[in-house]
């Protein structure tokens, strides 16, 4: 099919640019936004983190306010059972008396025991608290401002890629329809290099050189060609002519 050259591969080459903006603005937004997901969910992880934390530690004091409760009340009938030796009126009473003080002791030091260890696990349980709590701050003054920049810079991209959307809507309105698609597959096929220049009987786009006829054909046809090796849209610069580039 037949196209006025000059126009036609000026309007695929202004096309060419706009889809190279939408293609690499396209990346970088896509880029920002797993960058902001990523923060995002680095400081939900911290905060999961603290919160983890933080009730496991409240379970530790927890288990703590219980034994001391419990010693407090074992504390309390040791006293009892101390008093009640005053008034013990017989042998066997004091006998019984004497090991029920004395299983009193074993459990009270049981309970001592397990009251110093819980201690040090609240100890230990605290720090680490106190870290993810200062973690958790470090990362929310950094993360929410370097979240809130590229939101921002998100903003900026998502209206640039409106803006050009509708640009290229324009310039595509104005290509035939099935130049228009073998443009899209190569700009798809050929990693955003659709209409390239010939120049000096070689193919910019795979530097391979072009047959001598076409080559010369480039300057004079009115037709658009593809480069017969990589299917590029090949177009020829005349103010770029020198010796090389005369037609044979």
């Amino acid at each position: 099919m037949e196209h006025s050259t000059e126009t036609a591969i000026t309007q695929l080459a202004a096309l060419q640019e706009i889809d190279r903006q939408l293609r690499e603005k396209t990346e970088l937004l896509e880029s920002l936004q797993t960058e902001v997901a990523e923060l995002d969910a680095r400081l939900a992880q911290q905060r999961d983190t603290w919160r983890r934390l933080q009730t496991e530690h409240e379970s530790v004091e927890a288990q703590r306010r219980e034994l001391e409760a419990r010693l407090a009340d074992e504390e309390t009938k040791m006293k009892d059972r101390r008093m009640r030796l005053n008034r013990v009126r017989n042998e066997k009473e004091l006998s019984a008396l004497r090991r029920e003080i004395e299983l009193g002791k074993e459990a009270n030091q049981l309970l001592e025991d397990d009251l110093l260890r819980v201690f040090e696990a609240a100890d230990v349980s605290a720090t680490r608290v106190a870290e993810a709590q200062q973690a958790l701050t470090e990362l929310e003054a950094t993360s929410t401002t370097a979240a809130a920049e590229r939101r921002a810079r998100i903003t900026g991209l998502e209206a640039d890629l409106r803006g050009e959307g509708r640009r290229r809507e324009e310039v595509a309105r104005s290509i035939e329809s099935g130049l228009l698609r073998k443009y899209e597959q190569i700009f798809a096929r050929r990693g955003g290099t659709a209409v390239v220049e010939a120049r000096s009987g070689t193919c910019l786009g795979c530097h391979m050189n072009v047959p001598p006829q076409l080559y010369n054909e480039l300057q004079r046809t009115q037709e658009v060609r593809q480069c017969p090796n990589c299917h590029r849209i090949l177009f020829w610069r005349a103010e770029r002519l020198d010796e090389t580039d005369r037609p044979g």
